[in-house]
Formats: C-alpha cells, sequence, structure tokens
C-alpha cells in the first residue's frame, strides 16, 4: 500500500510564507507583527488616515515585476524609520476603490501621508536614496511648522 502525501507541511510553509511577505490573512485586519503593514479599503483610514505620524504607502500588485523589485526597497526604508513613520501597503487588484480615490495608473506608485493628507507621490520604481531624501525633505518642513 503506498504511503500517502501530507500537504500539512506545505500549507505551514504557504502560512509562513505570506506572513513574512506580508499578505493580506483575509480578515481585513491590521497585523502589527511586519514592519510594513498591508491595509485595505476597510482598514486604510484608521492605519493611514488617522496616524498621528507620517504614512508611507505603496501601491504594488502581485503580478507587477518593478513591484516585486520595489518592495525590498520600501521595506527597508520602514525599517530605517521605523518609530519615526508607519509604512503600508495596499494590493491595488483587491482595493480598488482606493486606487481610484488616489489616482494611482502606475505601478508601483507610493505616497506619504501627514495628519491623513498624501503630501507626496512616487510613481515608478524609485531608490532607496531617492525616497529617504525625499522622506526627509518633507519630515523637516513638517517639523518646522
Amino acid at each position: 500500500m503506498p504511503k500517502r502525501k501530507s500537504f500539512e507541511g506545505i500549507w505551514g510553509l504557504l502560512a509562513v510564507g505570506c506572513l513574512f511577505l506580508g499578505l493580506p490573512a483575509g480578515s481585513g485586519a491590521v497585523e502589527e507583527k511586519t514592519i510594513v503593514q498591508t491595509v485595505t479599503d476597510s482598514s486604510f483610514e484608521p492605519y493611514v488616515l488617522k496616524s498621528v505620524k507620517p504614512v508611507l504607502v505603496d501601491f504594488w500588485a502581485t503580478w507587477c515585476g518593478p513591484c516585486q523589485m520595489y518592495s525590498p526597497v520600501v521595506d527597508q526604508v520602514a525599517e530605517e524609520y521605523k518609530g519615526r513613520l508607519r509604512a503600508a501597503r495596499v494590493e491595488v487588484d483587491q482595493n480598488p476603490a482606493l486606487c481610484r480615490d488616489y489616482g494611482v495608473q502606475y505601478l508601483p506608485t507610493s505616497f506619504l501621508f501627514m495628519k491623513g493628507k498624501p503630501v507626496h507621490r512616487w510613481v515608478g520604481v524609485v531608490s532607496q536614496q531617492d525616497l529617504e531624501k525625499g522622506i526627509d525633505n518633507l519630515l523637516q518642513k513638517d517639523e518646522k511648522k
């Protein structure tokens, strides 16, 4: 009699991989376990718009090659600015209302939100240096107010 293959291990690895990549758990809730949080149409307002800290928001898609290249840049910036700003990802295919509301037409597109308002937009793959320079300039302007 042949042995049955167990897929429990594969599903466990898949679940861990999804957590590592920050993919949504399906509940719509924002999990605080990763540096860059996955937000949805329903969690965008509390996590981004009502945040007291600035929020870097990356609009991306799973099928987008440039998004995959840009994702580590966003992760690194989020880590370096930890405590000074929040970072979030919006998967565009699952959250079309947010894309429409913020005029996202090209991927990846990132915004810096401050006090609930988008204050800067980056379109395309941006270098870590350019992203940090833009964030620093905007944070310094805000501190002077």
